[in-house]
């Protein structure tokens, strides 16, 4: 019997340090080797899965990277999945920024799409690039959709092997970016982008874009996709959807996501991704749909938080076991007692 108590003892009086060095331990694993712990799929990650992948190249998707560096960690797989998605089916995407910081995560997130180190990855063709390129007799268009622009530009370029896919700055997607009082800018682009945004990120003047002569106003726009850490997702639904009816779906931080669920019960809201979970979902049906090799970012840091939590839950377990097992309870009881 003393040599159980000993044990209980010991577990019971553990150095706190050895809890915190097993912790860094099973999170600094899975990054190493991926494990692929099992993640089931939501409807409201499915809504706006399935309604990007009902769009056509005629189409087109307005995203917001509304959130800061603090909760990129959850945020920017969203975008980027959405993103992803998007540039597979050629869908258009417009990119604006509630916050100056989100003109850099825009970037950062094309850039990773875009990536010619990595395979699977799309290979991006700037805007000037294509536009002032010499394509001989044959003209061209200015409502050039990807397909025609593709037909026109592998005449003297080639894809990257390991690539899946041609993605045109101006055709493909736009950086809007970060304009000031956004909710006002998203009533004005409803009448038209051009007013709001007649220049991108880069200078490059919108009026002269096939994506944007062919959806000159966000009317016309199919999807708004807000990824964001605060409530700037209200203002889509306020400004945009109430506005002038543009469907909408959220991307926000897991603290966030029962506070929208209202919004998706009531059906004002096509979807939402509810942290690093709903990221790691669309990240899962993308692969499962060919448009990814892999999953990404997401995924794997589920495989982290999963088993950081089952770690806390095992921790727990062991210490009621010894507090019981011990004698602990009884002897709490006892010096309440004066005893």
């Amino acid at each position: 019997m003393a040599e159980n108590n000993s044990i209980w003892d010991k577990l019971f009086n553990m150095d706190r340090r050895w809890i915190f060095l097993l912790m860094a331990v099973v999170v600094i694993i899975p990054f190493f080797f991926k494990m692929g712990l099992p993640i089931n799929t939501t409807d409201e990650v499915e809504g706006i899965y399935n309604y990007v992948d009902s769009l056509e190249q005629n189409d087109a998707v307005m995203i917001g990277f509304d959130y800061q560096p603090g909760t990129m960690a959850e945020n920017q797989p969203m975008s980027e999945a959405v993103m992803r998605h998007c540039f597979a089916r050629k869908v258009p995407v417009f990119i604006t920024a509630v916050l100056p910081l989100g003109n850099g995560l825009a970037e950062e997130a094309i850039a990773n799409l875009t990536d010619p180190d990595e395979p699977g990855t799309f290979q991006r063709v700037r805007y000037r690039e294509w536009h002032s390129y010499d394509y001989g007799q044959d003209s061209l268009p200015s409502r050039v959709t990807h397909d025609q622009l593709v037909n026109l530009w592998e005449r003297d370029h080639q894809l990257r092997e390991d690539a899946m896919g041609w993605v045109f700055e101006g055709v493909d997607y736009v950086i809007l970016g970060y304009a000031p009082l956004f909710h006002i800018v998203l009533l004005g682009m409803g009448r038209s982008i051009v007013s709001q945004y007649p220049a991108d990120l880069y200078g490059n003047p919108t009026e002269n874009m096939p994506m944007v002569k062919r959806n000159k106003s966000a009317r016309e726009v199919d999807l708004g996709v807000t990824v964001a850490g605060s409530s700037a997702v209200l203002w889509w639904l306020t400004y945009a959807h109430e506005s002038y009816g543009m469907p909408i779906a959220f991307g926000v931080t897991a603290v966030m996501a029962t506070d929208y669920l209202v919004y998706l019960q009531s059906g004002q809201i096509v979807g939402q991704m509810g942290g690093l979970r709903g990221a790691a979902e669309y990240e899962v049906m993308l692969k499962r749909d060919g448009y990814s090799i892999e999953e990404g970012k997401a995924f794997r840091g589920m495989d982290v938080q999963s088993i950081a939590h089952i770690l806390i839950v095992i921790l727990i377990v062991v210490g009621n076991v010894a507090y019981f097992a011990g004698g602990y309870h009884r002897k709490g009881r006892r010096l309440r007692a004066g005893r």
